[in-house]
């Protein structure tokens, strides 16, 4: 006798999952933000010649701004600096690095195929700390951290039992192409970065109001809000940092190990908890490899949905959701 597969449990509650760090503040970004542009600090001389080799060097900030050539240490060093030391320092900081490790393999094959620098991925460090659950006070979700109204521009599921800004790999193809576009849009980085964290509209709108295409003098002038004056310095300090860990002080990291899930074909209204059972595996490994499932099923609206199993499982999943699907169909004839 097949079983029958289904028995939703209602928007019952998942199995209690380790807080991670930066779930709930949205990452690792300070509170404390100052935007830059005086030149009273000190400068550190061996930082300001790392920071400029960092630009020259890679592909996601290569060259300097016209115009601000001479002032961008300054407008570099101070902020990259605090960063430098509240990153080093923090066990968040350490605990991201080490998550990063499930992520980043497949990050950057996507961000290769669509022809992005690879450094782009630390924004995800910045942003979420690389963790799938992390929600900002504004309901950004996810390690890239999008609005509702963004995600769903650029294909993402968000409703009532599905939250695709919570999947990983479909997050991160989501991320790619917005961060193509806005390239595309501003054709520098730096504003490309500064649209990303604050909105494109609102870059754009600044542009048009006072007549400034660089990023640098919106930052001097304070024209865009001082969590994205620091956005680029943030990044840089949290690219070099994940660079050389241990340069900066930081104990050594053990990386956590990529992820190895394979999609399988199961029906619609399937529960995590039976099917995990029936495959002898913890339920809370299920839910950890689907994240954007919030309510312990499949959405049933659906007739089939590519569910992610271990891929020492994947044998014994297929088999069991091709019963499952052959029963359904069954039941639907009667």
């Amino acid at each position: 006798m097949l079983p029958s597969c289904t028995g939703v449990a209602g928007d019952r509650q998942l199995p209690r999952l380790e807080k991670e760090a930066g779930d709930v503040s949205g990452g690792l970004i300070p509170q404390d933000y100052l935007c830059p542009g005086t030149k009273q600090a000190a400068l550190d001389p061996r930082l300001v010649k790392e920071i400029a080799g960092f630009l020259e060097k890679n592909q996601m900030f290569g060259g300097l701004p016209a115009g601000v050539a001479s002032d961008l240490p300054i407008i570099l060093n101070v902020p990259v600096q605090k960063y430098l030391h509240s990153f080093a320092n923090s066990r968040n900081f350490h605990a991201s690095l080490a998550r990063s490790g499930r992520y980043m393999p497949m990050m950057r094959k996507i961000f290769s195929e669509h022809g992005l620098p690879q450094d782009l991925i630390y924004i995800a460090l910045v942003e979420s700390g690389f963790s799938p659950y992390a929600r900002s006070p504004k309901e950004a979700v996810g390690i890239w951290q999008f609005i509702e109204g963004t995600a769903k521009r650029y294909g993402l599921k968000v409703n009532e039992r599905v939250d695709e800004r919570q999947d990983p790999e479909k997050s991160t193809r989501a991320a790619a192409r917005y961060l193509h576009d806005l390239y595309q849009q501003f054709g520098c980085w730096y504003l490309a970065a500064a649209g990303y964290n604050a909105g494109e509209n609102r870059v754009e709108g600044v542009m048009n109001r006072h007549d400034i295409q660089d990023f640098w003098v919106m930052a001097q002038k304070q024209l865009l809000p001082a969590e994205t004056c620091n956005y680029v310095p943030q990044i840089v300090a949290a690219a070099l940092i994940a660079k050389e860990p241990e340069k900066y002080g930081m104990e050594q990291v053990r990386y956590q190990t990529p992820r190895s899930g394979v999609k399988v074909k199961v029906p619609g209204g399937l529960t995590l908890e039976w099917f995990a059972e029936s495959l002898e595996m913890l339920e809370k490994e299920l839910v950890e490899l689907n994240p954007e499932l919030k309510v312990g099923a499949t959405p049933p609206g659906q007739q089939e949905y590519l569910l992610t199993v271990p891929a020492k499982k994947v044998h014994q999943a297929k088999r069991l959701a091709q019963l499952c699907l052959q029963n359904q169909k069954r039941v639907e004839l009667k």
